[in-house]
């Protein structure tokens, strides 16, 4: 009985953080024009116009996710502890399933929440460009006059209309 119980307590941990992994996968921003973040919430921006006079696709790729890591981690732990008929096999099997599952549980959480975008050159007409990467929620063709909003959380780029 023992033996079952074990099986079905990893089953379900093993379940339950594979399901938190995909969850935290889908959490991420769109970066987009149209986001606004708390901080910005009140805060005066200054803003500017320009004209776009290029425009290229990017990826925008997150940082780190240590939470990935550490689901990740804990999912390859579980994992290499069951191989190995020893104690010290089974410790070294946890220790270097860990250490796997969290470069692999990093990796798959950056990838799931990487996310397309936009780099906008702008022109503010005073001999000054500036490059700006923004989310792929609006695209803003060469040539469009358009603000851009200095703000106290990130700066955006959207139409003049």
């Amino acid at each position: 009985m023992a033996i079952s119980n074990r099986f079905h307590f990893k089953a379900f941990g093993t379940a339950a953080a594979a399901g938190l992994l995909i969850a935290v996968s889908g959490c991420a921003s769109s970066y987009g024009a149209g986001e606004v973040y708390g901080a910005g919430v009140g805060e005066a921006a200054t803003v500017r116009e320009g004209t776009v006079v290029a425009v290229r696709q990017v990826q925008i790729k997150p940082d780190q996710n240590y939470l990935g890591a550490g689901v990740g981690a804990v999912l390859g732990g579980l994992a290499g502890s069951q191989l190995g008929g020893g104690d010290t096999a089974r410790t070294a099997g946890g220790v270097a399933g860990a250490v796997a599952g969290g470069v692999i549980g990093n990796e798959v959480s950056k990838a799931g929440n990487t996310r397309p975008g936009y780099a906008y050159t702008i022109d503010f007409g005073n001999g000054q460009l500036k490059e700006i990467v923004q989310g792929a929620d609006v695209y803003i063709e060469p040539g469009r006059r358009v603000f851009v909003s200095f703000g106290s959380d990130r700066v955006r780029v959207t139409p003049a209309y």
